[in-house]
């Protein structure tokens, strides 16, 4: 793996931090949080479809762009560097990639270009009253009536459901506590027996509670095989987890800019607290431990890529990620004093937000069980290459 940027993901890269430092400023995030009930602003959405990134991971022949994960990979590390909120990972990773591949080609001609035109926004409505992240515990009831499907259970933790125009949800089909028997479909947000409820959370994101109360939803809007939605979903979510993972890398990114800075600033006993071995110390821990999430992040979305078996790398990818957004959150929060700690700092943008990406996508002990599956039951592991 060459991991020198090619000339076309540089320019996206620059084209992505220049748009982002002047439309997704620090007083915007705050904007988002207090003021919106979506959580996003459809006008920067707009903008976003206009620059072409919704449609990153659509294929050419649907109107998008085809670029890689990879890619993308490089232009969401950007939006992770603002904290930019905005639906973009469920709808044009994750919706995007599911109906790519697992959809009808009515489907895929019907919706993709929505995508791309940033007409149609989706939410990812999976988990439920379980911490844990594995298939088996989803009991959201599916039941057959005709050509249709009757939504009866709840999910937790939409996040922009309120905003969206469609869920992605996963649902059972077949038997309980069971990989099989789930079903994926793409619900209607507006559809009756769907109601929502806001879940105040520390980072202030807007996630919801969705419930669901006999809704009806047509056989037509089922993605892939009856019973077999985990089988559909869990590539296509592989794919949506290391998109997260170059976020939560480009917040800490940011995060330990700052808190260098202010080392570098801060006079205490007569010299910057930069000088302090101590804080040296911090520093040093902490770029090293983002230089490798970051490395081994655009390492897993290269496998990927290249149509090859990763998922022991997305699980190490998303344990490591998360465990150093928390940790740099923390420690550079730290940095600062009791200012890193106080609402009107920039900082606890950052540090509220530490412990949800921890949490999101399956937490670490989730996916530090799969790596532990995958050294156990692999007798002749990948040599990275």
């Amino acid at each position: 793996m060459d991991i020198k940027l090619t000339e076309e993901q540089a320019q996206l890269q620059d084209s992505a931090a220049r748009f982002m430092d002047d439309q997704c400023t620090f007083d915007f995030v705050r904007k988002m949080e207090s003021q919106s009930k979506q959580g996003f602003c459809r006008d920067m959405w707009k903008k976003f479809a206009e620059m072409g990134w919704l449609g990153i991971m659509v294929p050419e022949g649907y109107d998008g762009m085809g670029m890689s994960l990879l890619d993308t990979v490089v232009l969401i590390r950007e939006l992770g560097r603002h904290i930019c909120p905005s639906p973009f990972l469920f709808t044009s990773v994750l919706a995007a990639d599911l109906i790519s591949e697992s959809g009808t080609e009515k489907q895929k001609s019907e919706l993709l270009p929505q995508i791309v035109l940033g007409e149609k926004i989706y939410a990812f409505a999976y988990q439920e009253f379980s911490r844990k992240f594995t298939p088996e515990h989803i009991k959201l009831q599916a039941r057959q009536d005709g050509d249709s499907f009757v939504l009866n259970g709840s999910k937790l933790f939409v996040e922009f459901a309120d905003g969206a125009d469609t869920l992605i949800v996963a649902a059972r089909t077949g038997d309980a506590n069971s990989t099989s028997g789930l079903t994926l479909l793409l619900v209607d947000r507006e559809s009756v027996g769907i109601t929502s409820h806001h879940m105040p959370t520390m980072s202030r994101d807007r996630h919801y509670q969705v419930d669901f109360d006999n809704v009806k939803v047509p056989d037509s809007a089922r993605l892939g095989a009856v019973g077999k939605g985990w089988e559909a979903l869990e590539p296509s979510l592989h794919k949506a987890i290391i998109a997260f993972c170059a976020y939560t890398n480009g917040a800490g990114f940011e995060m330990h800019e700052h808190a260098t800075q202010y080392a570098r600033e801060r006079v205490q006993f007569g010299r910057p607290i930069g000088q302090m071995q101590t804080i040296q110390g911090y520093l040093a821990q902490m770029i090293m431990e983002l230089y490798g999430a970051d490395m081994l992040t655009m390492f897993t979305a290269f496998q990927i890529d290249r149509g090859r078996d990763a998922r022991g790398y997305v699980a190490k990818s998303k344990a490591f990620s998360s465990e150093t957004v928390g940790h740099v959150m923390d420690v550079s929060s730290q940095i600062f004093g009791g200012m890193g700690y106080m609402e009107e700092q920039d900082t606890t943008l950052f540090l509220r937000r530490g412990k949800q990406y921890q949490l999101a996508l399956g937490g670490s002990e989730y996916w530090e069980d799969v790596i532990a599956e995958e050294i156990i039951d692999r007798e002749d592991p990948a040599v990275l290459t």
